[in-house]
């Protein structure tokens, strides 16, 4: 081989090693970029406390989830409080979101996984991301279509990170709501029916009544004042009325400042418990929606309204002292070796109770709740929804002697095989009709044919 053939080769080789260097640092650096596999952010766990915002960017708006103190807002909705553990749900999704498989790179293909840019033309995608208090981004993400296949193992969503074209398929659940409103702490307040004495519902033209009870271990609310001629639809139908603080939740919510509450009320609703706590509520409806306020104060209840012992903490003056199953000072198990039963929680002081009524007040006054439709037909029941039409009393069975001619039972035919005098349907006279007949003279023997 000549001197100029050795430098023919040399040269070949050096430019595959440049070609061949400069390959493997391209795919060094989309192998960084997009993993083939694992945590989609890998070092967000480790920030997970100190994230402040959460913002969520769609076609039709925004909506801005913002720390407080210990808990979260809706910045949208004045900073009304937002549930927790549906953050929480949404933080530590993200930070254990891992890809599973590469999806396409072509824009034009997004839509069809739904992890277009939000700003795009009938964009369906949220755009997911995460900051600090300084506005640093601790995680940014496009979220686009649930996984259409069958999975047992785990939640699979398509999403591609802002500014990288491979799109990806991931396991995980971020757990986003369609609107800010489905953010919210839905619970507005909670009052059992336990608590409850008395309820008051006045409508605006004028029509109030009463529900009530005298005792807290009283089943079941009376309604005052039932007209003539009418009676409850069921035995239980006023202690529903007390029902309707037990179990309420809001769709919506809006500053107090901004609606008014003095014009249009449709109902006002007084809700009295034994240990004081008053909760009034007044109701209106726009359109289709209707809208409550709530206020809290304290009313000293009457004396005969003080709760009454339980019958588990009543004493059993004759049970034998022997037997019981009083706890032992030393260790706290009963005597008979049972264990340790926590007595029932005392009525609230006044002081407590006024103290509930500061801290309610200073979370409720400043709004006014949309309610769904179930609690509108709590707080606007009317008094002729508990009641119905009289029953009429059965007419009493007619006696033998007042039984009209032609109304009798059927009589049930004599027994023949029971002899006249024994036999109940056949009456036996007292004297005979006729005078007896004189015996027959006795027939001649029967003379056989020979």
């Amino acid at each position: 081989m000549n001197t100029r053939s050795l430098f023919l080769l040399a040269g070949v080789t050096a430019l595959v090693a440049v070609v061949a260097a400069v390959t493997l640092h391209h795919g060094e650096s989309a192998v960084k970029e997009t993993p083939a596999a694992g945590k989609l952010f890998p070092s967000f766990a480790g920030s997970l406390n100190d994230s402040a915002t959460v913002e969520l960017k769609r076609k039709d708006g925004a909506t801005t989830l913002r720390r407080s103190g210990d808990g979260w807002g809706l910045a949208e909705k004045n900073g009304y409080p937002v549930d927790m553990s549906a953050v929480r749900k949404t933080l530590i999704g993200l930070s254990e979101l891992s890809a599973t498989e590469a999806r396409t790179e072509d824009p034009k293909l997004y839509s069809k996984l739904g992890v277009e840019d939000p700003d795009a033309e009938g964009s369906t995608s949220t755009l997911l991301t995460v900051k600090d208090e300084s506005g640093k981004e601790l995680a940014s993400l496009v979220v686009g279509k649930e996984h259409a296949g069958k999975s047992f193992t785990a939640h699979q969503v398509y999403v591609r990170k802002p500014g990288e074209k491979r799109s990806w398929l991931a396991n995980g659940d971020l757990g986003l709501k369609e609107k800010g409103a489905d953010w919210l702490d839905k619970k507005i307040l909670e009052v059992k029916r336990e608590r409850i004495r008395a309820v008051e519902i006045r409508h605006a033209d004028g029509e109030t009544f009463l529900v009530d009870r005298e005792k807290p271990d009283t089943k079941d609310f009376t309604l005052e004042g039932i007209p003539e001629g009418k009676e409850l639809t069921y035995p239980s139908a006023p202690t529903s009325v007390a029902d309707a603080l037990g179990y309420l939740n809001l769709e919506d919510v809006v500053p107090a400042e901004s609606m008014d509450m003095k014009e249009g009320v449709s109902t006002t609703s007084k809700f009295s418990c034994f240990d004081g706590l008053t909760i009034t509520v007044q109701t209106k409806d726009a359109g289709e929606k209707t809208y409550a306020r709530f206020e809290a104060s304290y009313e000293a209840p009457p004396e005969a309204a003080g709760p009454s012992p339980s019958p588990e903490t009543k004493k059993d003056e004759s049970k034998d002292p022997s037997q019981s199953s009083a706890p032992d000072a030393k260790d706290g198990t009963a005597k008979d070796g049972a264990p340790k039963i926590e007595e029932k929680s005392k009525a609230k002081t006044a002081e407590e109770v006024q103290k509930e009524v500061s801290e309610l007040n200073a979370r409720l006054s400043k709004w006014v709740y949309q309610i769904p439709s179930y609690n509108k037909s709590s707080f606007e029941k009317k008094k002729s929804e508990l009641l119905k039409d009289k029953t009429p009393p059965a007419p009493p069975e007619p006696s033998k002697e007042e039984t009209v001619p032609g109304t009798e039972a059927p009589r049930t035919p004599p027994d023949p095989s029971k002899p006249p005098e024994t036999n109940p349907e056949k009456p036996s006279p007292e004297k005979p009709s006729e005078e007896p007949k004189p015996p027959e003279p006795p027939k001649p023997p029967r003379q056989d044919r020979l």
